[in-house]
């Protein structure tokens, strides 16, 4: 052997040993003292990194925080959300600095690391996009940079989006941004994430007539994307875009475009020759390319246009469809919302069928199939579960008969696929994620039948739900008579519909988790528009009693809960709205408690309830649970 080829396997050696020992020297380790963890991290932020990663999710959540922990527990897919809150809390401490400002230092590590981000990514873009406009003003630098520094047309989306939002119009951006098609692109497609809606429709006159930009195709496609989230003008939109499902270079983007317009508002006489386009490509495609996504959004498309036909070319098209493979249904996340976009889907008893579940929204989502009846069953035990995966992968997904299918559980731009036999029963069936605490409003309907065309012509489509983001202001003038001639019954039972009930005592009825809300108004002097006011924005004033603490422990451990006793020894506290979730914690198993900024009561609650409805929950709060309507209030 020459010397260079000696002295190349020995450095490549030493090299591998070198390796080897740091990983066995750095990794965490227990101590032999019973009851006590020790985790040796290096100070060197590179090596730091080589060793968290090699931690699994539920290793790095036990970790002793620390500086080098949080950015991991930030940047980590698959963990939930209250461990991106603590985290961003944990380093503007220890940064001397804010939440916002380590959530853009956040996102623009993350672009750095590269497309594998982007369900974190996204994630972190709903935090980002919640914040005020006079916040997002203060650090418009920082999003400014994001915008248009990111490597990954995500992140500079998102840095968009914020911008439109930061400014109360998108005037600004459109400006900067329309001399360039990439530019213009990143605005279009970062259009669906603005939560005003006021702000989408105003970009309504700038995106039209980009549709008949044809030398800025990806501009055009953007907008196609763009425009299809503006509401208030679905139907005109659905005609604009119709045209462009023929095309070869844009019928893909045409598609996904206008399966995000709620079908409501889909005109029926463009529902046949659509169908017939759709037809011939799809019967066009080589069986071999009939399993790409392209080709599944395209027959999911046809087949619910087909609806919109008379019944008998209703079965036709449905026949045909099934002649090209097995019955596909694709369903989506709504974004912040905490919906699937289909409450109910039908399948033909005994049959294949396959379900694409897509994940479009921040958060983590499953999808799970259950038998008739059971989704509380099941959503129940899920939430009793450690966030421990079973033998095929899946979190929260309970060890039961009644569970028949199960996805994994999704991150933020994930996909999986479920591919099964209809059970041979005709009956309702049940689909719901099991992530805890979603299940309450996470859920549709399996619909298995024997003859699907004549099921689907004989029950109507279930109504796509309507979202508004209450304000006080939209109810100030109905709130100084809300306690006159209101449906108390209809108040009880939007009580329990909601789950207050599961959180609060009213009356006779709920648990007394959070606030007793029997005297709530009185509380509040009379005042009803105080009282709405801590619903729709229950993390604004959180009283004392009410905040949710974290706890380090020095077994490595943290735990979450509402103090409701504390004494020289110990801290007792309550989990969740269930005695079982009461803890006791002596102090000197504590090394560190943290408050959290937010409420444990969901802040969009009431959002998929009309403004009857509100006035008559409230009347029924202020009637302390009483239904009697001849009790004054």
């Amino acid at each position: 052997m020459c010397f260079s080829h000696s002295f190349e396997f020995r450095w490549r050696m030493a090299c591998c040993f070198a390796l080897i020992l740091t990983a066995l020297l750095l990794r965490p380790m227990a101590q032999v003292e019973e009851g006590k963890k020790a985790f040796f991290l290096p100070k060197n932020p590179v090596a730091a990194a080589y060793v968290l990663n090699r931690l699994s999710n539920q290793e790095l959540i036990e970790a002793p925080r620390s500086e080098f922990v949080y950015v991991a527990l930030l940047q980590r897919k698959g963990l939930e959300k209250k461990f991106r809150f603590e985290a961003l809390e944990g380093l503007a401490k220890l940064r001397q600095t804010d939440i916002l400002t380590e959530l853009l230092t956040g996102l623009n590590e993350l672009d750095k690391k590269g497309e594998e981000s982007s369900p974190v990514i996204r994630e972190l873009a709903a935090v980002l996009l919640q914040f005020k406009s006079d916040e997002l003003t203060a650090k418009r630098t920082g999003l400014e940079n994001l915008a248009t520094s990111s490597h990954w047309p995500l992140s500079r989306q998102i840095g968009y989006a914020a911008l439109m939002n930061a400014d109360g119009s998108t005037e600004r951006v459109w400006r900067v941004a329309e001399v360039s098609e990439e530019r213009l692109a990143d605005v279009l497609q970062a259009a669906p994430m603005i939560r005003d809606a006021r702000l989408r429709r105003e970009l309504y006159p700038q995106i039209e007539p980009l549709l008949a930009r044809a030398d800025w195709p990806k501009a055009r496609q953007a907008a196609m994307a763009a425009i299809a989230a503006v509401t208030e003008r679905e139907g005109e939109t659905f005609i604009k875009l119709a045209p462009f499902v023929q095309s070869a270079s844009d019928g893909t983007a045409a598609i996904a475009a206008l399966q995000r317009i709620p079908k409501k508002s889909w005109p029926k006489e463009h529902a046949q020759p659509l169908v017939d386009q759709l037809l011939a490509h799809l019967q066009d495609v080589p069986p071999s390319q009939r399993a790409d996504t392209d080709f599944i959004n395209a027959i999911q498309f046809a087949t619910d246009l087909a609806t919109l036909l008379p019944i008998e070319r209703t079965r036709a098209v449905n026949k045909i469809i099934r002649g090209l493979g097995i019955r596909v249904v694709v369903i989506r996340t709504i974004y912040e919302q905490m919906l699937y976009d289909k409450q109910r889907i039908v399948a033909e008893a005994g049959q294949p069928i396959e379900i694409v579940f897509e994940n479009d929204d921040a958060m983590p989502h499953n999808l799970v199939i259950v038998t008739g009846g059971s989704v509380e069953e099941i959503g129940l035990a899920a939430e009793k579960m450690p966030p421990d995966a079973d033998a095929q992968g899946r979190l929260y997904v309970p060890d039961s008969p009644k569970v028949l299918q199960a996805t994994k559980m999704l991150a933020s731009g994930e996909r999986a696929k479920l591919s099964f036999t209809a059970p041979s029963d005709p009956g309702e069936y049940g689909y719901v994620c099991t992530f805890p605490g979603h299940w309450r409003r996470m859920t549709g309907t399996l619909a298995v039948v024997n003859d699907v065309e004549a099921y689907l012509a004989s029950h109507a489509e279930p109504a796509p739900p309507q979202f508004t983001e209450w304000k006080v202001g939209d109810l100030a003038p109905d709130l100084e008579k809300a306690g006159q001639s209101r449906n108390l019954e209809k108040g009880k039972q939007l009580f329990a519909s909601l789950a207050c009930q599961q959180c609060h005592k009213l009356g006779p009825a709920g648990y007394s988790f959070g606030p007793e809300l029997t005297d709530a108004v009185a509380r509040f002097k009379g005042d009803r528009a105080a009282v709405f006011q801590e619903i729709i924005d229950p993390s604004k004033i959180i009283g004392d009693r009410y905040r949710n603490f974290s706890f380090e422990l020095k077994n490595g451990d943290t735990v979450s809960g509402m103090i409701v006793k504390e004494d020289a020894e110990s801290v007792t506290i309550h989990g969740g709205p269930t005695d079982a979730l009461i803890q006791l914690l002596p102090k000197s198993s504590i090394t560190q408690r943290q408050p959290q900024e937010l409420s444990l009561m969901p802040a969009g609650l009431l959002s998929l309830i009309s403004k009857d409805e509100i006035l008559d929950l409230l009347a029924f709060i202020e009637a302390g649970g009483k239904t009697d309507p001849a009790h004054k209030h």
